[in-house]
């Protein structure tokens, strides 16, 4: 019987929360597929859904979520955690609307700081990194830019549904406070209740403070749903997940994350690793030449036993050259990135026939594409290898078993590959 089932509107979100579970010996698993059967079918204690929705239109996101929500709700799953951004991008507001419209909660509690990889909210501003999130990269995310640090705002922007603030000098007065300003909310008829939280104490606060309701529907992102294991008090027992390979590591940085950048440089200081740079502005030119030729020099250094970077982007001059290609060629910065990203997928599968000890994929249009091209249906998390980085195995597909870590393209300190090399490496 799943225990609580997690939808999410990409890949590396979806990862990163399922990892909040395995790494207390809770089995996860990441559905790519929409297969409804197999959905079903799922013996893992916590099921994560991709509906892949961050990027498309608002009526589209929600309908796609409507559909997987009612199929949750007809297995009989009870306990649901909307996994959103947490920088805000995406269809927040659809969303949580198609989520809550089906499940019908008691409270709805959104709360999407996550402290231990430096995202906060303080007054109902989202920060990163001590920053309001419009004042941040983010503002400038090719596909989902956000404008907006205020989160009842952005919200306001996105539903006609009356929203609630919980304040920091609230949370922080303890259990009691914050159980009474849920009980005001509620009596305003604010269902919808957005929290502030800059420790993790915080959002343990929170999840307590709820204790009294038995339809709650969960909102935030890794941060939040890492409290959930002991307010249901779920535990196992530790598993041997026998992870240790031979051969290659292929990492593939489809993100264009100044975080990112700074990853591949400190990867690129490994004594076994090698660069292939793909040229975005020539793929859009000419596709098939630009594929060819990455898959080419990267198939050279894997004979070689070469662990491989392949990577569209290892500076703001790669990134300028990129927009402005795509601009002479009449293609959006969006459909530039999505042209990249579908293309590693193609160079990845094409690298298959070497026996590869595992794949690093950063940037969750990166991770999508690649784990589709390779025919994965699933995928099962095993461990954390740094703060909201997870490694697992691929399930179905060409690759079935592969070990595969997916990294949000803003997320990590500047060793986050070296440590998934390595993470893919130990005994």
């Amino acid at each position: 019987m799943i225990k609580l089932a997690v939808i999410a509107d990409d890949i590396t979100g979806a990862n990163d929360t399922a990892v909040q579970f395995s790494k207390r010996n809770i089995s996860s698993r990441v559905r790519i597929d929409f297969d409804q059967k197999k959905m079903l079918k799922e013996t893992a204690d916590v099921i994560v859904i991709d509906t892949d929705s961050r990027d498309i239109a608002p009526s589209a996101a929600y309908d796609r979520v409507s559909s997987v929500c009612k199929i949750l709700q007809d297995s009989g799953v009870k306990n649901i955690y909307k996994k959103i951004d947490s920088t805000l991008r995406g269809n927040l507001g659809a969303e949580i609307e198609a989520t809550a419209e089906v499940f019908q909660p008691e409270i709805v509690v959104i709360a999407p700081a996550f402290p231990s990889n430096k995202r906060v909210t303080v007054g109902g501003y989202h920060l990163l990194d001590q920053l309001p999130i419009e004042l941040t990269e983010i503002a400038h995310s090719p596909k989902s830019p956000v404008d907006e640090s205020r989160i009842v705002e952005l919200l306001h922007k996105q539903t006609d549904n009356k929203i609630g603030l919980i304040s920091l000098h609230i949370v922080m007065k303890g259990l009691e406070a914050v159980k009474q300003a849920i009980k005001k909310c509620l009596e305003c008829g604010e269902k919808w209740i957005v929290f502030d939280a800059v420790l993790d104490e915080h959002l343990e606060c929170i999840v307590t403070a709820t204790q009294d309701y038995h339809k709650i529907l969960w909102v935030g992102s890794a941060g939040l749903a890492e409290q959930l294991p002991d307010f249901y008090q779920w535990s196992a027992e530790q598993k041997n997940i026998g992870i240790a390979a031979k051969g290659p590591v292929l990492v593939i940085a489809g993100s264009v994350s100044k975080v990112t950048q700074m990853q591949i440089g400190t990867a690129l200081n490994l004594p076994n690793i090698e660069l292939v740079k793909m040229d975005v502005a020539n793929l859009i030119r000419n596709k098939k030449i630009e594929i060819e030729q990455c898959t080419i020099r990267a198939k050279r250094q894997l004979e070689q036993g070469k662990d491989v970077l392949i990577a569209s982007a290892v500076d703001d001059h790669d990134v300028s050259a990129a927009v402005a290609a795509g601009k002479n060629c009449g293609i959006s910065g969006t459909e530039v990135s999505e042209q990249t990203a579908v293309a590693l997928g193609d160079i990845a599968i094409q690298l298959t026939e070497y026996q590869l000890a595992g794949m690093v994929l950063t940037g969750g249009d990166t991770a999508i594409h690649v784990c589709r091209s390779l025919g994965a249906e699933a995928i099962e998390i095993l461990e954390e290898v740094a703060v909201g980085i997870p490694l697992g195995r691929l399930v179905g597909g060409c690759c079935h078993g592969l070990q595969v870590v997916t990294k949000a393209g803003a997320f990590g300190q500047e060793d986050a590959f070296v440590l998934s090399i390595e993470a893919m490496r130990k005994e």
